[in-house]
């Protein structure tokens, strides 16, 4: 069950929103089967580790390093060298079973390999195999200082998943990566299993008690398929759905099985069970690989494909791989340890030459890498150094607009009298802006930051707990009423803050609930209005852009792809499916934009023409460096759309 309810999620999230609660049901189970085996063991007096982890190496290893040398070799033929750097990094951290600390600090917003990690499920397999080092040694030094005191036991169990899961809530809300990766916020869970294991509740139910939580766990894992969403602060206290679910169903199994849950013994269930852990190894690389080569893995067929390749991997690592390691647990510790010391020495050497050698780029044809050059335009870019120098606690607009300055756009010669203010899509928007104040005659300056649109409260966008981007937007807003510019071009993903991401970067910004989009619209209306009354107080003329159509998809990776493995041509985003996605953030922007007199550009006529698709591409050249930031190429399309709207505010007329 637990499984399935991952693989489904990541297949297609629509069809099973909650489906990643799996995970923490594999928490409990893990912390319930663990703690037993380590505690009886301390109590009987014949514990040690090297035996404990003997065991968890030959369980856990073999198919473990079996499917990163698959995804190695796989990734070796289809990974451009920029996705191919990135996947060894997340290889390595993985090896080096730290791969959850890993992906709880990769918020590189512009790190375009991370939109479709292949490894990204082995966080999960980390924090047990830190439950492993940290929870047996806790168990050892209270027999060793308390004896085996089931009570003391309880009550260090008790203490640990109490404090975890005070952790877990707060930082669900204040933090919420560090707080879905972190093994200090996922202990609870375990914790609930060992709970289960150290005071051996549930052997005194009756038949009718067992029946009863059955049922009751049954339907609390469920419901948290069906209720829970991406769009909550999880784990925190919402997880307590699935695990106290998955503990009842484990203590309603102690005795004589209820019928309820009697489904769990089927042959076909015993069966999934059996292979559940290759399974869950080897389903997320067939669906991100099955993405990368553009695949849809929502499609009918596709879907089917993918369940097929996936069913036949985990089988085929069970039987030849899974099973006959476990012969090897009476052979002693030496070729556990020693598989395990190889293993690793020859992945992390592995991943060395890879990193050292930025990809591994001679793999790749010298026209294809022409067509991923897009993807590193933006990190040498002098808009990426300008970004980062706005986070300086001082500045002003006239230091940054200085002729030399990375930040300056449009006329050399000439005063920055224009300023584009917004966050990164303004900075992909740059190129555009410089020629056309280069046209007009005139100088201009880019004020950004990542994840932060030009708002006078941006806490709508409710990624930045610690408040820099509401004092970055009062600085920028403070200096540009002093400075009073000629014009001001505020430009940004609009749609995220009311409606989230779209494609592969759901994953980094996951849709709304109908409640938070409600929230999030006043919000906006509010914040605009309150900055477009500042604005024009101060008589400061706007230019507002709209959002770009988002294409969903890492523009120059599928048109590589589809280039290098003669696969169809990639397709831009409909026009009109980008006027839905768009329908509510514009509505309350053009609000403002009429009731304040502002200009308006519209994306959608640069770069969708009079046609229904959107061009991605113009003469082989992506006009996008990921799913959503335009190239130079393409924020040039919108060249002559700034002139006009800027022409009548510089008297250019």
């Amino acid at each position: 069950m637990a499984v399935l309810s991952v693989v489904v999620f990541h297949l297609n999230a629509d069809w099973l929103p909650g489906g990643f609660a799996g995970v923490d049901i594999f928490f409990v189970i893990s912390g319930y089967l663990i703690t037993g085996i380590v505690w009886s063991e301390l109590a009987a007096g014949r514990f040690t580790l090297k035996t404990f982890y003997q065991r968890r190496i030959l369980r856990i290893v073999p198919a473990y390093y079996l499917v990163l040398a698959a995804s190695f070799l796989v990734g070796a033929v289809v990974l451009m060298p920029v996705e191919f750097d990135a996947f060894s990094m997340s290889a390595r951290a993985s090896v080096l079973f730290v791969a959850n600390f890993w992906f709880a600090q990769r918020v590189d917003y512009f790190d375009q390999a991370s939109e479709q990690d292949h490894l990204l499920h082995l966080w999960s397999l980390a924090v047990e195999e830190q439950f492993y080092v940290v929870f047996p040694l806790l168990l050892m030094l209270l027999v060793r200082f308390a004896g085996a005191s089931a009570r003391k036991a309880l009550l260090l169990v008790l203490v640990l998943g109490a404090v975890s899961l005070a952790a877990s809530i707060a930082m669900a809300v204040l933090a919420p990566r560090v707080g879905f990766f972190m093994p200090h916020t996922r202990a609870f869970e375990l914790m609930i299993g060992a709970l289960l294991a150290v005071s051996g509740a549930g052997a005194g139910l009756s038949p009718a008690a067992r029946e009863v939580a059955g049922g009751l766990g049954l339907a609390l894992i469920a419901a948290s398929f069906v209720l829970l969403s991406d769009g909550l602060a999880y784990p925190g206290g919402w997880a307590l759905l699935p695990c106290v679910g998955a503990g009842l169903v484990i203590l309603s199994g102690k005795g004589a099985e209820p019928r309820i849950t009697s489904v769990l013994r089927w042959p076909v269930c015993i069966g999934i069970g059996l292979v559940s852990y290759s399974l869950y190894l080897w389903h997320w690389p067939v669906i991100a690989f099955a993405r990368t080569l553009g695949f849809d893995p929502a499609a009918p067929a596709t879907t089917v494909s993918l369940v097929l390749l996936m069913a036949a991997l985990s089988a085929a690592t069970w039987r030849f791989v899974e099973q006959p390691v476990r012969g090897w647990r009476h052979k002693g510790g030496l070729r556990a340890f020693g598989l395990f010391a190889g293993l690793s020495l020859a992945t992390l050497a592995i991943t060395a030459v890879v990193e050292a050698t930025d990809g591994l780029p001679q793999r790749i044809p010298p026209h294809v890498a022409e067509l991923m050059a897009a993807n590193e335009e933006w990190r040498a870019s002098d808009r990426l150094t300008c970004m980062s120098r706005w986070r300086e606690e001082e500045f002003t607009l006239a230091e940054r607009g200085q002729p030399d300055s990375v930040c300056r756009l449009g006329a050399s010669e000439e005063s920055a009298r224009v300023v584009l203010w917004g966050d990164s899509h303004a900075a992909a928007l740059a190129p555009g802006v410089d020629a056309a104040l280069t046209e007009l005659g005139t100088g201009g300056l880019l004020v950004a930051k990542a994840g932060c649109p030009p708002l006078a409260d941006p806490r709508i966008v409710g990624s930045e707990p610690d408040g820099t981007c509401q004092q970055f937007t009062a600085r920028v807003l403070d200096e540009i009423v002093t400075a009073r510019p000629d014009a001001v071009i505020l430009a940004a993903r609009w749609t995220l803050i009311a409606e989230g991401g779209t494609g592969v970067d759901l994953r980094f910004a996951p849709p709304l609930s109908a409640s938070q989009r409600i929230a999030r619209l006043n919000a906006l209306e509010e914040a605009a209005e309150a900055l477009a009354a500042r604005l024009e107080e101060a008589g400061i003329p706007v230019v507002l852009v709209h959002t770009v159509p988002e294409p969903g998809i890492n523009v120059p990776s599928a048109i590589a792809v589809s280039d290098r493995f003669g696969f169809a041509e990639p397709v831009g985003p409909q026009r009109g499916a980008a006027l839905v996605r768009q329908q509510a953030t514009r509505a309350t922007l053009e609000h403002a934009a009429t009731r304040h007199g502002w200009r308006v550009v519209d994306p959608l006529d640069g770069l969708c023409g009079a046609g229904e698709v959107c061009q991605i591409a113009a003469e082989d050249e992506p006009l996008y460096f990921d799913s959503n930031h335009l190239t130079v190429r393409g924020a040039e399309t919108l060249s002559p759309a700034l002139v006009e709207a800027l022409a009548p505010l510089l008297g250019r007329n």
